[in-house]
């Protein structure tokens, strides 16, 4: 069978936690602000992930803690792009350019962006492009 290894040591026990314990949650501005120094990331993902309502400030932060020419990718449902174009546009003020796109699948639609500087809007800019329909779930 299995045998330990000699460098192996024993945990020490945690207790578990109690049914219905209380665990403070995170406040919500610490979810869009990650705990990474700037320019120290050479991906960031968003896979389903833009469901908030703060979606320029998820972008913000991608942007603040990519490299100079880091990739940006996202994965999103496609029902909640109403104008695809408009959405590209907005991202790329917030300091990307697109580098592919693939609106094929019926599902989802994924986009590939680099990094190209910092934000080229100011933060008080609307940036309707950003602004995603809620996603529609269907029964099967």
């Amino acid at each position: 069978m299995f045998e330990e290894p000699a460098w192996a040591e024993e945990a020490p026990a945690v207790p578990e936690p109690r049914p219905g314990a209380f665990r403070p949650r995170p406040p919500a501005a610490s979810r869009s602000k990650v705990p990474l120094e700037d320019a120290s990331v050479d991906v960031a993902v968003f896979c389903l992930s833009l469901m908030g309502t703060n979606i320029r400030d998820f972008l913000e932060e991608a942007n603040r803690v990519l490299k100079p020419g880091g990739l940006l990718k996202v994965a999103e449902v496609s029902s909640r792009f109403e104008d695809v174009r408009a959405f590209l546009g907005a991202v790329s003020k917030l300091g990307f350019k697109v580098i592919s796109k693939d609106l094929t699948n019926s599902h989802f639609f994924l986009f590939d962006f680099q990094k190209t500087g910092p934000p080229r809007v100011g933060p008080k800019a609307q940036l309707t492009g950003l602004q995603l329909q809620p996603c529609l779930y269907k029964r099967r």
